[in-house]
């Protein structure tokens, strides 16, 4: 019995850890009074990461392993910490320039990138022979690139261009 114990607690633990490490980042950077912003990003992230990884692991790119609480085969502990939050701090801190929105983009996919790469070398994912980092870079920078429009969309009150404030008649 302590021997299984001391195996669910080794492969709880990467999983564990990033979730607290996310949300103490999110306390500490959040702003609670934009609670739309927030939910936005956040629950906009946890869709797309679910889609990605489900098709992900479905075409045999990379496997999750010891997930502890599977969701569509990733982990509960990855989509509602690091997903979620990074999602919600994304959309929260998505600057209006274009080009600025670029930067802000490729960092968070650099930032999902090292994560995942983290993952990795805990042994908690595995890429199969069909995948690579440049591959996965890809897709974070169009997964992320969907959120900013996400982002923005909300921010920009979710009317038709033509009818924004401020657009040109």
């Amino acid at each position: 019995v302590h021997i299984m114990f001391w195996c669910w607690e080794v492969r709880l633990v990467p999983w564990l850890v990033s979730f607290l490490i996310s949300w103490v980042l999110f306390g500490l950077l959040a702003d609670l009074r934009r609670p739309a912003v927030l939910l936005v990003g956040g629950l906009g992230a946890v869709a797309v990461q679910l889609f990605t990884d489900y098709l992900g692991q479905q075409l045999g790119h990379y496997r999750v392993l010891d997930p502890v609480i599977p969701l569509w085969g990733s982990s509960a502990f990855f989509t509602f910490g690091p997903v979620f939050t990074m999602g919600a701090l994304f959309g929260q801190y998505l600057p209006a320039a274009r080009w600025l929105q670029g930067l802000h983009i490729a960092a968070f996919g650099v930032l999902l990138l090292l994560e995942e790469h983290m993952f990795m070398l805990v042994g908690v994912l595995e890429y199969t022979g069909h995948w690579s980092h440049p591959a996965s870079f890809l897709i974070n920078i169009l997964a992320m690139t969907a959120l900013a429009w996400l982002a923005e969309s909300q921010r920009l009150g979710w009317q038709a261009p033509g009818r924004r404030a401020g657009a040109l008649d």
